[in-house]
């Protein structure tokens, strides 16, 4: 088995940022759509049409990437029922510097692969890629991953700053002009698969908060 690792929701080239409260609570605010809004698309933060990857609002969880056409989520074609997706996010306290985050986990049980239809109705309904490809007609080999019952948004943040990103990945080069909150984003632009040491301390993690 293997954990992946997904940088999601929006980040600083969006206008808004996702809150983290002083109690550690937050709201996970979706990357916008390129698309402007049309139904089965969500409406979201000032209302925007809004891609809301992962989706833990609905049952079962869902996530979903362009797998085949997007590099950043290649790693992905590997995944399998048992691996986990542990999501990472850039999260705002109200007083301090942004910094990213753990924010939640999806336990794969089964797999929607290369979309280029529609596929009809089942589990998949609510994910974003196909509400936007049921809204614009375009089915683009997306694939999207249900989760299982351990699926799950945190109560609470789990801050994953220069110590956590080298538990999990290893050693990064820490350049003095760049801050460590851009150093890690560059380390997690692509959604990244983690074995190993670094697994075992991801699922454990979460598995406390």
């Amino acid at each position: 088995m293997a954990a992946f690792l997904a940088n999601v929701g929006v980040n600083a080239s969006h206008p808004v940022s996702s809150p983290l409260r002083g109690d550690g609570t937050f709201d996970l605010l979706p990357i916008p759509e390129v698309e402007p809004w049309r139904p089965p698309m969500l409406r979201g933060w000032r209302n925007h049409a809004v891609h809301l990857d992962p989706d833990f609002t609905t049952s079962p969880a869902t996530y979903g990437d362009n797998c085949r056409r997007a590099g950043r989520a290649y790693s992905l074609r590997g995944a399998q029922r048992g691996d986990v997706i542990v999501f990472l996010a850039r999260l705002q306290p109200a007083s301090k510097p942004a910094a990213f985050f753990l924010v939640g986990a999806l336990d794969i049980d089964d797999a929607l692969v290369d979309v280029t239809k529609d596929p009809g109705s089942g589990w998949w309904d609510a994910n974003a890629h196909v509400r936007r490809a049921r809204a614009t007609h375009t089915w683009d080999s997306f694939w999207v991953f249900k989760g299982g019952t351990a699926s799950r948004l945190l109560t609470t943040a789990i801050l994953f700053a220069k110590t956590e990103t080298e538990t999990v990945l290893g050693p990064a080069r820490w350049l003095e002009h760049r801050t460590e909150l851009q150093t890690i984003g560059s380390c997690t632009r692509a959604v990244r698969r983690i074995e190993g040491r670094g697994e075992a301390w991801l699922r454990a993690t979460i598995s406390k908060s």
